[in-house]
């Protein structure tokens, strides 16, 4: 599961696609690494975090969010989630993950 990143300044967008699970740990890991070290060294200053192709999550991924959120906020950086679809968007109001990060739909 390949990710795209477009970069515009600041600004980082990543898109996601496909079934986020524990299985793809490895890469999650990666996408943690590539996004906090752009984030730490202040080369990026907001996040944005496509999810229109992603077909559903586990909580594994849901800590890999939680993760680069943490590290982004602490630089006091942006960070955007958009377009997941309705049953991702259940499980981020269930751990009530709108109250730490902007969810645009």
């Amino acid at each position: 599961m390949p990710f795209k990143f477009k970069r515009e300044k600041t600004e980082l967008a990543v898109y996601v696609s496909g079934v986020l699970t524990f299985h793809q740990h490895k890469e999650g890991e990666q996408l943690v690494h590539q996004i906090t070290s752009l984030v730490d060294t202040g080369e990026v200053t907001a996040v944005r975090i496509n999810f229109s192709e992603v077909l559903r999550m586990d909580s594994h991924w849901l800590g890999v969010l939680i993760r680069i959120l943490r590290r982004v906020k602490e630089k006091n950086a942006v960070f955007i989630i958009e377009k997941p679809n309705k049953d991702i968007c259940r499980l981020f109001d269930i751990v009530e993950l709108n109250r730490i990060a902007e969810i645009r739909p």
